[in-house]
């Protein structure tokens, strides 16, 4: 008997998600390991779960293969001297310039953010299903069943869009690592 073929899509169970990433996370560091061993690759995986929590894998390990990314992608040049180093100082300026304006979009899309939650919040709150305003020990099992599954799918996608925030605001923290060590 084969393994049933599942549809890729995000998975709407809390519970089974968070099964499914742990079972995946194991896979994907499995095949990292492999791949390190295999082609004596260095490589460095960052996962967030849905509950928010980061994993990370790293060959030799993550700081390193951090590290060396940041300076590969850092125009792949050497400073032998003064004048180069000034040289090089100079060039990480417009790159720290937009660095930091990368981090202003990023705080202005945040709080653009926070301020539509808001504004939904209220809305929810305000033209909610008259059903979910009477007292949670009147509901029948079927509306609370209802309930649940509404709660479920709003919480989903907040945590999906605070995991997408919380990698944007990483890739931007190791970037501004990068052009500090600059």
């Amino acid at each position: 008997m084969g393994r049933k073929k599942i549809k890729m899509e995000m998975v709407q169970d809390m519970n089974t998600r968070q099964v499914t990433f742990s079972k995946r996370r194991t896979g994907l560091f499995k095949k990292a390991s492999e791949l390190a061993t295999l082609c004596n690759a260095e490589l460095g995986i960052v996962v967030f779960s849905p509950g928010g929590k980061p994993y990370s894998y790293g060959k030799p390990n993550l700081d390193a293969v951090t590290e060396r990314f940041m300076r590969e992608c850092d125009d792949d040049s050497d400073s032998g001297g003064d004048e180069e180093e000034e040289e090089e100082r100079g060039k990480s300026r417009p790159k720290m310039k937009k660095v930091n304006e990368r981090l202003d979009c990023l705080k202005r899309e945040i709080e653009a953010e926070k301020k539509l939650g808001e504004e939904r919040q209220a809305k929810l709150e305000s033209a909610g299903d008259e059903r979910f305003e009477k007292p949670i020990e009147k509901l029948t099992i079927d509306e609370l069943k209802e309930y649940m599954d509404k709660l479920e799918a709003v919480h989903g996608r907040i945590q999906g869009q605070a995991n997408k925030m919380q990698a944007s605001s990483c890739l931007v923290f190791l970037s501004g690592d990068k052009a500090s060590v600059e």
